[in-house]
């Protein structure tokens, strides 16, 4: 089921006081009208009844998915942790990210079966290469999806000053070699609640470039 939160806000550009209401988690198996929510990048939408104005809003946020034993804790910066320690998810896979598209994306990683860590090195890899082919100093990547003619990893692609993505694939070679980049250094994602990222990515090339 959902945790639900009702929250008098006031709007910033009319004024009009009303009432919120704050998805604080959702349990995905329970709720996956609210999971499609999170992927079409919706849930957190909010419009004003009086000017419509509209706000992507932020605030700590738990996605839990029984039937993958995984929990993903989303915490902007600045805010407290949407976690409250219990049993129920002892021994689940745990996330930790920052925004609604890094969410999305290890909902996306996790469905598809794929090792997040794995698929960090991956956009380590193509991010490399694209900044080169775009000739820019810095992009977001996220993944996608595994497209289903050719099983390679597609990944969505932010360039400076863009607002659509562009999207580019790797071939699904690139992803087991980086699993067995993992299996040389025995890495792992750290305890508890982790930060897999592009920063802990670069950390363990960096290992397997020193061996």
């Amino acid at each position: 089921m959902s945790t639900e939160i009702v929250k008098d806000i006031v709007c910033p550009q009319c004024g009009e006081p009303q009432k919120y209401r704050i998805l604080a988690g959702i349990n995905a198996v329970e709720n996956p009208e609210l999971k499609e929510k999170i992927l079409d990048e919706t849930l957190f939408d909010w419009r004003c009844d009086r000017c419509n104005y509209f706000a992507a809003m932020v605030y700590p946020f738990l996605y839990t998915d029984p039937e993958k034993q995984l929990v993903i804790s989303m915490c902007p910066a600045g805010t407290d942790s949407a976690v409250e320690p219990t049993e129920a998810i002892r021994g689940y896979t745990k996330r930790s990210v920052k925004n609604l598209a890094e969410l999305k994306e290890k909902i996306l990683i996790f469905d598809a079966g794929c090792d997040d860590l794995a698929v960090e090195l991956v956009k380590n890899a193509l991010c490399a290469i694209l900044q080169k082919s775009y000739k820019v100093s810095r992009l977001h990547a996220y993944f996608s999806r595994i497209l289903p003619d050719t099983g390679e990893l597609e990944f969505a692609i932010f360039l400076p000053r863009q607002p659509k993505p562009v999207y580019h694939s790797t071939r699904m070679e690139v992803y087991k070699q980086s699993q067995e980049v993992l299996r040389t250094l025995d890495a792992k994602a750290p305890e508890g609640f982790a930060v897999v990222d592009t920063r802990l990515a670069r950390k363990l090339l960096t290992e397997y470039q020193n061996i």
